[in-house]
């Protein structure tokens, strides 16, 4: 037996030395596409005071702009306001923050996932480019880079709150949750308009689940946290600027308007979300059918984001490939989470979901390498 043991230490360690090197390599793959992808179109915009067009000067231009912002253009004063920041530290300094973002992303996809192993997180940095639907407005220009992986950052963040409760009741709560509850649930309700009122129904129905089901009280942080995402929703959502911006579109009929709506939802669907959507029905027929498995409470709350962020942007009056990032992403989160499940009870599928992940990296690799 001890010759199995060291056997079993042996392929654990090279196993995990294997995905550290993936992560790297990845990681200086994206480094490098980075510094290849410069500061263009929106960015040269909101490069300048959004009021005076003059290039920013410092703090109070960002809060200018974003008063104008808000009044003549979006609700989107967070994310932009950020984005403005990030513009003026400069090229490289942006690219340093926009690599360090999209790490964490894939840590706190991990944490998501409740599988923080070097081989997760390899599958969820793969993931995040091998299923995106458009990587380059999404990931490496600035612009996307802050409304897309960093807003994914922080809501991730306030709702591992809510999953750690329903998966453990009986756990306590995380240290001074009651503090940076607050601020991470306005930005989650300030980053989008699809991701951040999905993120408040998602905390909510895992609150009604704990109080109802579990009978469970409500924790301050819950309901605190909650309203600070439905103030950033309602900031988001109503923000003058969005009826400025819809007022100078041309009204459809509402039979072409209707056309439209479902065109664009069948194609985020069938198109950019496809990949997503194949990986994740894979696992789940796999665990739920196969192994007869069953899905757990925080998976659950993790399809009902997925979905409420999707279906949130029938709403919407455009639904570009980019703004399905955030879909995506915790589509990965939950297929991780269901892989996770699928190994533990049928370890024998460790050398399936090896390939699967090895196929994703070397994709996500190319797609970073062929960028431009």
């Amino acid at each position: 037996m001890p010759f199995k043991d060291n056997h079993e230490k042996k392929k654990a360690f090279y196993g995990t030395a294997a995905a550290v090197a993936g992560i790297l390599i990845l990681a200086v793959a994206e480094w490098i596409c980075h510094r290849r992808v410069p500061f263009m179109m929106d960015d040269l915009w909101y490069a300048t005071n959004l009021k005076t067009d003059q290039t920013l000067q410092g703090l109070g231009d960002v809060l200018e702009s974003q008063l104008w912002h808000f009044m003549n253009w979006g609700g989107r004063c967070v994310t932009h306001g950020i984005l403005q920041l990030t513009l003026m530290s400069g090229e490289l300094a942006a690219d340093i923050l926009n690599l360090a973002a999209t790490l964490l992303l894939g840590w706190m996809v991990c944490v998501t996932a409740g599988w923080r192993k070097p081989f997760c997180f390899l599958c969820a940095s793969s993931l995040i480019v091998a299923l995106n639907a458009n990587v380059k407005m999404s990931m490496f220009w600035q612009a996307g880079t802050v409304n897309y992986v960093y807003s994914s950052v922080w809501i991730l963040a306030f709702l591992w709150p809510w999953l750690r409760q329903v998966e453990k009741p009986e756990s306590g709560s995380l240290p001074l949750v009651n503090l940076w509850i607050l601020p991470l649930g306005l930005m989650a309700g300030w980053s989008n308009e699809n991701m951040g009122p999905a993120s408040l129904l998602t905390a909510l129905a895992a609150t009604v689940y704990l109080v109802k089901g579990q009978k469970r009280k409500a924790c301050a942080w819950m309901v605190s946290g909650m309203g600070t995402c439905l103030l950033g929703s309602i900031l988001v959502v109503a923000a003058p600027g969005n009826f400025v911006r819809a007022s100078a579109v041309e009204k459809l009929p509402f039979g072409e308007w209707l056309y439209e709506r479902f065109f664009s939802m069948l194609r985020a669907g069938a198109d950019y979300l496809f990949p997503s959507a194949v990986l994740l029905a894979a696992v789940l027929l796999f665990w739920t059918v196969c192994l007869k498995g069953r899905l757990r409470p925080a998976q659950w709350m993790l399809l009902a984001l997925a979905v409420l962020s999707y279906g949130a942007m029938a709403l919407s009056p455009h639904y570009p490939d980019r703004a399905t990032f955030g879909t995506m992403t915790v589509c990965a989160a939950l297929s991780l989470s269901v892989l996770k499940d699928i190994l533990e009870k049928k370890r024998a599928m460790g050398i399936y979901a090896g390939g699967m992940a090895f196929c994703y990296w070397v994709y996500a690799i190319y797609v970073v390498s062929v960028l431009r």
